[in-house]
């Protein structure tokens, strides 16, 4: 079920809702497990068997957690952390490791095709920091199995994420004043949820076409590889900005305050700020679990460095078992070693202009590895940007759509001059001009609903 999808709008969200309050008057016990069961249930409408497994993982995670909390053994816990890496590779990279194997060493080891199940990565993530922290004594309080499971299915984020924390979400749900109606909560929530259904519907999905249309192009000309660059640049912005304001949004329906997970990281004046902006709850994953873990900037300039490079080469085999996204990840890892090395050692800075044009160039060439379906679609693209053919860029000027370009242009402008959207918790006051424009850019959305477009972060 996606969140642009006419049975979220019109059905479920405003019955789970609606339940939600009205189940909570009768006692606090019925509205959360009615708001347990509709996340159930919204992770089972993409497919029933894959919530077997999410059941199965909550379980485990559940009663490991309950053992380590009266023994921390650390045994324990690096059972619990393979158990839940071993079903991550299995569902993700079982078949990008057999096919591998069968290149190397001449095997024919059959391939299973696997359907990746929704959400694995982040709901798989959220129960390692649980198993985690109550190792290392974070999170003293112990919450009850419906608390727990609340804080693992909670729908607005379980299939995309944000990556939360066992601290900073379930002590929201035990919260006895979080049951209740509160209308500055719910104005707020459905005004930030707009935006990012319009950044979606009305951005998004109008540059996947260009992307779609021509990264498949064997010999795409000096425009045409110039525009899919900048098209998929900004596709891939406004999918996910738009589901993490979604997100933000349903949350604050339910008085839950989800983590900031996106602030327009197209403005970062360098790649490391860039990623303090960009996935903010990955970014925050990797480092606690990763980059820390190697052994941080605790060892050393070339050790730090390495580390760096090694977290980000994990991070792009997170977002796909695909040497294209290991490059992709290798890309940003060079780019942040070169940024300390620059910062840090020669201790130079460059204008914020020219850092922000310069980190936008960068991310944006280096999104064709992550869009590219193979190598030679990404060489492709790159040889097209210096591919000056006067005949190709005739026929590109006379079938181009100059609509486009308007939006493209539009899209720049709401970039870097509007606020991000979840600037408006703190300062939302519902009036006349706030309900006009969710009116006005919900209508234009719901004459979009007949597209189905599902997030792209939903692959990983």
């Amino acid at each position: 079920m996606l969140f642009c999808s006419y049975i979220f709008l019109f059905l479920f969200l405003p019955l789970t809702v609606l339940c939600y309050y009205l189940l909570n008057r009768l006692h606090p016990l019925a509205g959360k497990i009615s708001l347990l069961g509709a996340s159930l249930f919204f992770y089972g409408y993409f497919n029933p068997v894959y919530l077997l497994l999410l059941l199965g993982s909550l379980v485990f995670n559940f009663l490991l957690g309950e053992r380590l909390q009266k023994r921390k053994d650390r045994l324990l816990l690096t059972v619990g952390i393979t158990a839940n890496i071993l079903l991550l590779g299995y569902c993700k990279y079982y078949d990008f490791f057999v096919s591998n194997v069968n290149m190397l060493f001449g095997t024919d080891w059959t391939l299973k095709h696997l359907l990746l199940p929704l959400g694995i990565s982040f709901f798989t993530f959220q129960q390692i920091s649980y198993l985690c922290e109550i190792y290392n004594g974070t999170l003293k309080e112990r919450y009850s199995p419906l608390t727990y499971s609340l804080f693992i299915t909670f729908f607005p984020q379980l299939v995309a994420g944000p990556i939360v924390l066992p601290d900073e979400m379930m002590p929201q749900f035990a919260d006895r004043k979080n049951q209740k109606i509160n209308l500055q909560n719910i104005a707020c929530g459905f005004f930030i949820f707009i935006l990012g259904l319009s950044k979606k519907m009305l951005l998004a999905d109008n540059f996947a076409p260009i992307a779609d249309r021509i990264f498949p192009m064997s010999d795409p000309g000096f425009l045409d590889a110039w525009y899919a660059v900048f098209a998929y640049t900004m596709q891939i912005y406004f999918d996910f900005s738009g589901y993490c304001d979604m997100a933000i949004g349903i949350g604050l329906l339910f008085n839950i305050s989800l983590p900031v997970n996106f602030s327009s990281p197209y403005r970062s004046g360098d790649i490391q700020e860039f990623w303090r902006r960009w996935h903010i709850t990955l970014g925050r994953f990797l480092s606690q679990f990763i980059y820390i873990p190697l052994g941080g900037s605790r060892k050393g300039k070339v050790r730090t460095l390495l580390n760096l490079f090694i977290t980000f080469l994990i991070s792009g085999l997170w977002h796909g078992a695909s040497y294209l996204f290991i490059l992709w990840g290798g890309l940003h890892g060079g780019a942040m070693v070169l940024h300390r090395l620059w910062s840090k050692e020669l201790h130079l800075r460059m204008p914020r202009i020219a850092g922000i044009v310069l980190t936008f160039l960068f991310t944006a060439l280096a999104w064709v590895c992550f869009r590219a379906e193979t190598p030679g679609q990404a060489k492709a693209i790159y040889t097209g940007l210096f591919n000056f053919d006067p005949a190709k860029v005739q026929l590109f000027l006379k079938e181009h759509s100059w609509n486009n370009t308007l939006l493209l242009l539009l899209s720049m402008l709401i970039i870097f001059l509007l606020p991000p959207a979840n600037s408006f918790r703190e300062r939302f006051k519902p009036n006349r001009l706030f309900m006009l424009t969710s009116v006005i850019l919900f209508f234009l959305c719901v004459l979009h609903l007949n597209r189905i477009s599902p997030f792209i972060y939903f692959n990983f």
